[in-house]
């Protein structure tokens, strides 16, 4: 009978592999009603709309910062990421983030970190792919 040692403290465990169905799903752009609209108040639009999670991450660089702090109280993106993109890792890191409270430019760094990581590794797992 082998034991494993659990993980040490301090140390993040390793996500889970992202397969190539997820991976497509997740990377998929959506029609533009299901898209992300951004606003900055109750019936204040942006006009800047997200169709995809690489669309999304570009536009949280650019867009207004009220825009970020009204849909992060919320819980607009962490709704859209797991209900439209179908990313619950991802989901689940900005209701993690929700919980902080950050604001301006630190939020928007922190989102974009986010974003920009789990791009990159959607990006991997979809490089790594064969065509089936």
């Amino acid at each position: 009978m082998s034991t494993m040692s659990p993980p040490r403290a301090g140390r993040r465990a390793k996500p889970p592999a992202i397969d190539r169905d997820k991976a497509l799903l997740i990377t998929s752009s959506v029609p533009v009603e299901k898209g992300f609209h951004f606003f900055t108040d109750l019936e204040k639009p942006t006009g800047v709309l997200a169709t995809s999670v690489f669309d999304f991450a570009e536009e949280l660089k650019k867009v207004d910062l009220k825009s970020l702090e009204f849909h992060m109280k919320r819980g607009d993106f962490s709704k859209w990421l797991k209900d439209v993109i179908r990313d619950d890792t991802l989901s689940g890191e900005f209701e993690k983030l929700r919980s902080i409270g950050l604001k301006g430019e630190k939020l928007r760094r922190k989102l974009v970190d986010l974003v920009d990581n789990r791009c990159k590794e959607l990006a991997s797992a979809l490089k790594n792919l064969a065509p089936r």
